[in-house]
């Protein structure tokens, strides 16, 4: 994301699978204590995916699928100053190579709601990616928790009226209890934020997390610097299935699944056993009581 928020707790390094020979995704933390295998959290398989901004420049996400990479989200703006300019660049970048796509926006309460949630709606009116855009809360501009509720619920529902979907929200633990009040929205996917080497800690009132941020280290083929790096609970079929529950019913008959992308012709080969069984990165963690929290 944007900008990193960072609690006290040390900074996770997940080792990406190898597809064939290459190792091609994993997290770099020189020193740090190596993260908790994800089935000691959560049972289950999980895939992995990325978010970008134009910190990350120039793309070559050809490579980035071909290094495992199923699905990202991709940022739209800070706020309603800072439109990204690599958003369109990025956004087409990944339908062609059949990466599914989540937008998200860098949230800013202090500036009006409605206006924020108008330029994600504008910008994926006409293409709205395969996953629900997400809502990246991690600041609170210097108001009380109740108002950044009450500003959160406003996009949340603004883009569901508008979208005919449910949008994803992305916090860290503690951001979320003290800076938030630990609002009720469990209804909504929560994307976690929380770079630990302990099972992650999930905020109340959810009990789960869907996708998990486990560090802003990573590095990915395709991508010059670090990268954060994302899991998803789930096979790739569970996503699929996500991506398919979050629109409702109005246009669930019309959404396109993953499947249906226009991948680019010999670009990317399809996953074969192997390499889907290499993108399940073992059991997903199930929110235990976990430990430390962060907030990106």
């Amino acid at each position: 994301m944007r900008r990193k928020l960072r609690i006290p707790a040390a900074a996770a390094a997940l080792a990406g699978a190898a597809l064939g020979a290459a190792l091609v995704y994993r997290a770099l933390a020189p020193g740090a204590a190596p993260a908790p295998r994800v089935e000691a959290c959560q049972g289950g398989p999980t895939i992995r995916g990325i978010d970008v901004s134009y910190h990350q420049e120039g793309i070559a996400w050809r490579r980035v699928r071909q290094a495992g990479v199923l699905f990202a989200f991709i940022r739209v703006s800070d706020g309603t100053t800072v439109s990204d300019p690599r958003f369109a660049q990025n956004w087409a970048g990944a339908r062609r190579v059949g990466v599914m796509r989540g937008a998200y926006q860098y949230f800013r309460p202090e500036t009006s709601a409605i206006a924020q949630a108008d330029l994600l709606i504008a910008a994926v009116r006409r293409d709205p990616g395969e996953l629900p855009p997400a809502l990246d809360v991690e600041t609170d501009g210097g108001l009380p928790p109740a108002q950044v509720e009450a500003r959160v619920r406003a996009w949340v529902d603004r883009v569901r009226t508008q979208l005919r979907v449910e949008p994803i929200v992305y916090t860290g633990p503690e951001f979320w209890r003290d800076r938030a009040g630990g609002a009720d929205l469990a209804s909504q996917p929560l994307w976690l934020a929380h770079y630990t080497n302990e099972c992650p800690s999930v905020p109340s009132p959810w009990t789960r997390w869907t996708f998990w941020q486990h560090t802003d280290r990573g590095a990915v083929p395709g991508i010059d610097g670090p990268v954060d790096l994302s899991l998803f609970a789930g096979d790739y079929l569970a996503l699929e299935e996500l991506a398919r529950r979050s629109r409702l019913p109005e246009l669930a008959a019309a959404s396109a699944p993953a499947p249906a992308l226009a991948v680019e012709a010999a670009a990317v080969p399809a996953l074969g056993p192997a390499a889907a069984a290499a993108a399940a990165v073992a059991p997903a963690p199930a929110p235990g009581p976990a430990a430390s929290s962060a907030s990106r």
